[in-house]
């Protein structure tokens, strides 16, 4: 159960470094900081590999405790004292860091949906007005 519960620490842990991360790149997205983005995701492409690996490990010892592919919920129902009580709270915390992280996630990727959306436009309006120029010089531009 020790390794279990480390595991469920590391992984708060590591939902606290993302839910960093994405405040920053929220911010540098607001902002048009498109240096501090990209910085923002490589560090996020480093965290989801250390997330991998430690829901493999989650899994593990889920496996080795009998849990096998239970939710948390089912889990705590299969255990009582002191452990339910503290892995209750451990989960909680988890849950609640996880779905912060995925609502300033929603949040920096809608900003930047909006952002590229807004270059596309431009862009797109750029070439007509290169176009309509073209046309009105006989395509001597």
């Amino acid at each position: 159960m020790n390794e279990f519960i480390t595991v469920i620490e590391d992984l708060t842990e590591l939902f606290q470094e993302l839910i960093q991360i994405e405040q920053t790149k929220l911010e540098a997205v607001k902002k048009n900081r498109i240096t501090y983005v990209e910085d923002c995701m490589n560090k996020e492409q480093a965290a989801i590999l250390k997330l991998r690996g430690l829901e493999r490990k989650r899994e593990l010892c889920q496996e080795k405790l009998g849990f096998e592919g239970d939710t948390f919920q089912v889990i705590l129902s299969k255990i009582s004292g002191e452990e339910h009580i503290m892995l209750k709270g451990m989960f909680n915390t988890l849950s609640d860091h996880v779905r912060l992280f995925q609502e300033i996630n929603d949040s920096a990727r809608t900003m930047i949906e909006i952002n590229l959306h807004k270059i596309n436009t431009a862009i797109n309006n750029s070439e007509d007005g290169t176009a309509k120029d073209k046309k009105q010089w006989g395509g001597q531009l």
